[in-house]
């Protein structure tokens, strides 16, 4: 008995192992993701030209409210195979509007792997440190410009646009203000700001 239970232990884990390696998730990326998220370090006057945000700005808030891998790679996978507005942890949106879903185009076999690649490769360490410092600079004073001690999607779209490096015309629509702006009533205030703060990084 002992050795039908090992023998079948074996089994399993031998085909986990063979399925894993039947997942190649760097061609994957390559083939499927590279095209709008690029791996590359991105200089700012190179931000305008993307199709999606940067494999480095992705990570860097995935594991800003997921720092565990598990729970990273299953709202990844959740994510592309479903986006929405709501599930969304990044004003990219504002430049790019909501990634097409990957239902269909991706298995989840094949998302889970791709995701847990990212979790392993990306930010890199040169990304994080510069991005925490850059964040670090960041009061609401600084996106509330007129000093009316409110946001407007328009000077939220000009702050986007000034730290991206991008054309503010450029930018599909308002989505992630949307969100932001809890009461509904078109602008952000010093609250929501700060909540949308603690929302980014989990806390």
């Amino acid at each position: 008995m002992r050795n039908i239970s090992l023998f079948v232990i074996l089994t399993l884990s031998g085909s986990a192992l063979l399925a894993a390696q039947d997942v190649d998730a760097k061609s994957i990326y390559k083939n499927r993701c590279m095209i709008c998220h690029t791996v590359k370090a991105v200089a700012p006057e190179e931000k305008g030209k993307l199709l999606g945000p940067p494999a480095d700005e992705v990570m860097y808030h995935v594991k800003e409210r997921f720092p565990e891998k598990e729970k990273a790679v299953a709202f990844m996978v959740n994510y592309i195979m479903q986006p929405s507005a709501e599930k969304a942890l990044c004003a990219s949106m504002e430049k790019f509007g909501l990634m097409p879903a990957m239902k269909g185009t991706l298995s989840r076999e094949d998302a889970q792997a791709v995701t847990a690649l990212m979790f392993e490769k990306f930010p890199r360490p040169d990304f994080a440190k510069a991005e925490k410092k850059d964040r670090s600079k960041i009061t609401f004073k600084t996106i509330d410009t007129n000093g009316d001690g409110f946001v407007t999607p328009e000077e939220f779209r000009d702050f986007r646009a000034m730290r991206n490096h991008i054309d503010p015309k450029t930018f599909k629509n308002d989505l992630y203000f949307k969100r932001i702006d809890l009461n509904g009533d078109g602008k952000m205030d010093s609250d929501e700001f700060e909540a949308m703060k603690k929302a980014r990084s989990g806390k």
